[in-house]
């Protein structure tokens, strides 16, 4: 799936990339608390699911993500780097 292709399927992948570009610094605490507040009204509004199986970490994921330009909810490099830990684990 390229990044200009909308999708139904939110998935742990999806999560950790944005993650992953976070950590990189190419995405903003801003940018990413965006697409995450995106997706997760996306989901709300019943306009996109959730990985089967993956539901109650992504939607933790996202709760925790969407905040994330405020400055008393950012976090740090190491919560996103145990955030994605999480995502990754989850996946056994």
């Amino acid at each position: 799936m390229s990044e200009a292709e909308p999708s139904n399927l939110i998935t742990r992948a999806e999560i950790a990339a944005q993650l992953t570009a976070r950590l990189a610094g190419r995405l903003s605490n801003a940018a990413l608390a965006a697409w995450a507040f995106d997706r997760f009204y996306a989901f709300e509004l019943e306009e996109t699911t959730l990985e089967p199986g993956a539901e109650d970490v992504i939607e933790a994921a996202l709760d925790t993500l969407m905040f994330g330009d405020d400055p008393s909810f950012q976090l740090s490099e190491p919560d996103v780097q145990a955030l994605l830990d999480q995502l990754n684990r989850s996946k056994k």
